[in-house]
């Protein structure tokens, strides 16, 4: 009920295709001037005059953010309430921000970061358009399910880019790698000890980077160990 967004609005409803969605994206994060400013207006009073988790988020970001286009984001974007111990994934060219908590980010390698609002910062609307996907995704089909493997809890990762898996029981176990690994206990301090009989402590909540060439350590910690690896 916004009467400032109704074209675009009524664009995107006759047009519900990937084009036809980044055509709204696009002139959603251009709007400039008073059209802007009345429809950021409505959209912050329509909000607080409705108490629902959605409004309440969007309100938050408003104390943070005033007067950012990228407020009328969570009406567009997935919103993800992650559980301890769940994951998801996002392909690349995917937009996405993280609100609050703390979570591990795993990425392939990156040369770029496009921002799409909640920011003070330059946004290249133009090349943000041309480098982002437009398909729709359900929520449900971002989370990962884990499957439990020799006591671990193995993410079922979509690329080849990286594997992730929680280490439940690493009271002394060896692994054998094939590539560069990073490491990070959760709850306990980690030992990890070489082949060649080099060790090192790795506390609660720091990580440390296993080089491809090292082919196999043993840990032991009375935590969970989360691992990232090829």
């Amino acid at each position: 009920d916004i009467p400032e967004l109704n074209s675009l609005v009524n664009d995107l409803s006759g047009d519900q295709s990937p084009n036809g969605l980044a055509s709204f994206f696009s002139a959603l994060l251009s709007l400039q001037g008073e059209q802007r400013e009345v429809a950021l207006m409505k959209l912050i009073i329509k909000a607080k005059q409705s108490p629902t988790p959605l409004f309440n988020l969007i309100v938050e970001l408003e104390e943070q953010y005033p007067g950012d286009v990228g407020l009328f984001a969570p009406l567009i974007l997935n919103v993800i309430v992650l559980k301890p111990g769940q994951a998801m994934y996002l392909d690349a060219e995917t937009p996405h921000a993280y609100i609050k908590g703390t979570g591990l980010e795993i990425m392939a390698n990156s040369d770029n970061v496009l921002r799409a609002g909640l920011t003070p910062k330059y946004m290249d609307v133009k090349e943000l358009v041309s480098c982002t996907r437009f398909n729709e995704k359900r929520l449900d089909s971002l989370l990962l399910e884990p499957t439990q493997n020799n006591g671990m809890l193995e993410y079922p990762i979509p690329v080849e880019d990286f594997k992730f898996a929680i280490i439940e029981h690493s009271e002394r176990r060896e692994i054998k790698t094939q590539g560069a690994e990073i490491l990070l206990p959760l709850d306990e301090a980690m030992l990890l000890t070489h082949i060649c009989g080099e060790q090192c402590v790795i506390e609660k909540g720091k990580s440390v980077f296993i080089p491809a060439y090292a082919q196999q350590y043993t840990i032991a910690c009375a935590g969970r160990v989360a691992r990232a690896y090829s």
